[in-house]
C-alpha cells in the first residue's frame, strides 16, 4: 500500500506530449511533467519535494497551489522553497484557504536539463499543505486558475447536495474461489473534504475543534512512520536576510524573526528510496478514531472535539466530513490551538459496503471518470462506529497494470480485523475539486483468476455492472447512460473506437492516437438506451465487447 501523498509515482503529471482527439491536435504544453513527490523529516522540519524532468536547461516559471493555516498570532505559514539542493525564498501568504502562490522576488526559477527537484518546507509538525505545482516556459501555462476552487467554495456555503446512486451495489461477478461478491459503484461524486497531515509523537496530546452549520466528523488516522530525514552533505548558504519562520507552537510566536545569522536547514538527500513506513493492516485499525460533533448549547452551530494521546509516533491524517452523505458545508479547523484553517469545505460521498474481517486481504480501488484530471482519494469505513480503517491514495505501477487504472486512480489492499461498514471517496485535488468516478470493492486476493475463469463459462457478463479485472490489454468501461461516457484504457495505443447495432451496422467512429480515452456515448451515435457492441483497435489488434445502456 502506498499511502497518502508518500512517493505517489507520477503523481500530478501534466502531459507535455502531443495528443490527437477526435483528429483534431492539440498542441504539446510548456508544462514540465512532475514524476515524483516524496515527503521528509528531520524532526524539525517536514519536507515535501517534487521531482520535474526537463528536456532542456533554462528559467522556468513556478507556482504553488498551497494550503497555509493562520496561526494564533494572526501570520501565516511560511514556505521555504529549495531548487536542486539551493534554497531560493520563501511563500509567506497573508490570507489563508487554498491558493495559487509563488515566492516572493522569484517569477522564475533556474531549471537543469533533466531531473529537477523542488523542496517546500514548513515547521513541524505540519507537512507543507501543497497540493501540486506548476513549472512551465512561459507565465501562462505555469499559472493555476482558482475558479473551480472558488465556485465549489461558494457551493459548499450554500449546502448544494450531491446525488450518491443509492440502489447501485451491483454484483460483478461471484468467485468461486471465495465465495465474495465483489460490487461495482458507479457515478459516485468525487468531491473534496477538508484534510491536512501532521506528525506527532508519542505521549503527545492532541486537541481538535471544528464548528459548522452542518453535523459533521472529524477523522483521524495513523498512516504510517515519519519519513525519515536522510542528511544532504551539500551546504545551504543563507541569504542576507532570511525571513525565518518560528516555531508556531513556541512562546515566541508574535512575531517572525529576520536575523543574518538565522539558519535554514538543508533539504534532505532524496537519492535513496525506503525513507518511510506505511501503516500496517493493524496499526491503521488501531490507531484511528472518529469524533462526531453535537450541537452548541444554545446556538444551531454544530462543535465537534477530538482530545487524543498519540501512543505510537509517525504521520496523522486529519480529515473534516460532512455527516449526511451528498451533503456539502462549510467548517472551522483548530489544530492543538496553533493551526487555524477557516472556511473549509466539507463533503460526504458514502457507499454501504461489507467486507468481511476473516483475516484475507481484500484489494478495493477506483475507476477515474476524468483519467489524468481526477485524483480519487479512498476510504473504508468499519468498528461498528464508522472509524477509519483503512485509506490510501494512488495505485502502484503493479496495481495499475494488473487492474488497468491510471496514475491517478486510488487502490487499497489490506486485511480487516473489523467486519466494514461502507465506502467513502474524496477528492485529493482542491485545484479540481468536483468530478465523478466508479468505485470496485472486496476483490479478494486471487480473484482475477476466478474471474477469468467465471467470465469464460458465462458469455453474457458484459454490461453496465461489469467492471473488467483481468489481465485483458483492452478494458471497457461502460457508461451508466446514454448521457455519460465511455471510458477505454489499453495497453497499447488505440486506433480506432467503433459502436455496432445487433444488426451488424457500424453506428460511429473515432480514431484515436492514445492508450486511454473518454468517450461520450453520442459521439459514437449512441442514442437511445438498448444493446451494442464496441470495438477497440490497438496495434495489438481488435477487442469486442458486448455492452448494455440504459
Amino acid at each position: 500500500m502506498i499511502a497518502a501523498g508518500i512517493l505517489l509515482s507520477t503523481a500530478n503529471a501534466q502531459t507535455a506530449v502531443a495528443q490527437v482527439v477526435g483528429e483534431v491536435e492539440i498542441s504539446p504544453t510548456t508544462t514540465l511533467p512532475i514524476t515524483r513527490v516524496i515527503e521528509a523529516t528531520d524532526g524539525n522540519y517536514n519536507f515535501k519535494s517534487f521531482e520535474v524532468e526537463a528536456s532542456r536547461a533554462g528559467s522556468y516559471y513556478t507556482e504553488f497551489w498551497l494550503l497555509p493555516a493562520r496561526y494564533a498570532n494572526n501570520a501565516y505559514t511560511s514556505f521555504l522553497i529549495y531548487v536542486n539542493d539551493n534554497y531560493v525564498g520563501t511563500i509567506t501568504p497573508t490570507v489563508g484557504n487554498w491558493q495559487a502562490a509563488r515566492v516572493e522576488g522569484h517569477e522564475t526559477f533556474d531549471i537543469a536539463e533533466g531531473t529537477n527537484v523542488i523542496t517546500i518546507a514548513t515547521l513541524a509538525p505540519e507537512f507543507p499543505a501543497v497540493e501540486t505545482i506548476k513549472v512551465a516556459w512561459n507565465d501562462y501555462d505555469a499559472s493555476f486558475s482558482s475558479e473551480a476552487y472558488e465556485e465549489y467554495l461558494e457551493n459548499s456555503a450554500s449546502g448544494v447536495t450531491y446525488d450518491v446512486p443509492e440502489v447501485d451495489d451491483v454484483p460483478v461477478y461471484m468467485s468461486e474461489a471465495t465465495a465474495i461478491v465483489s460490487s461495482n459503484f458507479s457515478s459516485v461524486p468525487l468531491n473534496y473534504t477538508f484534510y491536512n497531515t501532521f506528525s506527532f509523537t508519542k505521549d503527545q496530546e492532541i486537541f481538535i475543534t471544528t464548528s459548522s452549520s452542518a453535523s459533521h466528523k472529524i477523522d483521524i488516522v495513523y498512516y504510517g512512520s515519519e519519513p525519515k530525514y536522510i542528511f544532504n552533505p551539500g551546504i545551504i548558504t543563507p541569504i542576507d536576510p532570511i525571513i525565518t519562520p518560528v516555531n508556531p507552537g513556541s512562546a515566541n510566536t508574535s512575531s517572525l524573526s529576520s536575523s543574518a545569522s538565522s539558519v535554514i536547514p538543508n533539504p534532505p538527500y532524496l537519492k535513496y528510496e525506503g525513507v518511510y513506513t506505511p501503516a500496517t493492516s493493524e496499526e491503521m485499525q488501531g490507531l484511528s478514531w472518529v469524533f462526531p460533533s453535537q450541537r452548541s448549547q444554545n446556538s444551531s452551530i454544530q462543535v465537534a472535539t477530538a482530545r487524543v494521546k498519540i501512543t505510537k509516533s509517525g504521520q496523522y491524517l486529519i480529515r473534516v466530513r460532512h455527516a449526511i452523505n451528498g451533503g456539502s458545508s462549510l467548517a472551522d479547523v483548530n489544530v492543538n490551538g496553533v493551526y487555524y484553517y477557516e472556511n473549509a469545505p466539507i463533503t460526504l460521498s458514502y457507499k454501504t459496503c461489507v467486507i468481511p474481517a476473516d483475516g484475507n486481504y481484500y484489494a478495493t480501488f477506483t475507476f477515474c471518470n476524468n483519467v489524468g484530471t481526477d485524483d480519487p482519494y479512498l476510504f473504508i469505513h468499519g468498528g461498528a462506529c464508522d472509524k477509519i480503517v483503512g485509506f490510501n491514495d494512488d495505485a502502484s505501477k503493479e496495481e495499475r497494470a494488473q487492474y488497468g487504472l491510471s496514475a491517478w486512480d486510488s487502490y487499497i489492499s489490506q486485511k480487516y480485523f473489523m467486519k466494514t461498514s461502507g465506502i467513502s471517496v474524496s477528492n485529493y485535488s482542491s485545484s479540481k475539486p468536483a468530478s465523478h468516478c466508479n468505485i470496485v470493492a472486496g476483490i479478494s486476493e486471487g480473484a482475477s483468476q476466478s474471474v477469468a475463469k467465471s467470465r469464460a463459462k458465462d458469455a453474457n457478463t458484459a454490461g453496465v455492472s461489469d467492471v473488467s479485472v483481468t489481465d485483458e490489454s483492452v478494458r471497457i468501461y461502460v457508461p451508466a447512460n446514454i448521457y455519460d461516457s465511455f471510458s477505454i484504457k489499453a495497453t497499447d495505443r488505440i486506433h480506432k473506437i467503433s459502436a455496432y447495432g445487433l444488426a451488424g451496422n457500424c453506428l460511429g467512429s473515432i480514431k484515436w492516437q492514445e492508450s486511454c480515452a473518454v468517450i461520450p456515448a453520442y459521439c459514437l451515435n449512441i442514442t437511445q438506451p438498448g444493446i451494442y457492441v464496441i470495438c477497440v483497435e490497438t496495434s495489438n489488434g481488435v477487442t469486442s465487447k458486448k455492452v448494455v445502456i440504459n
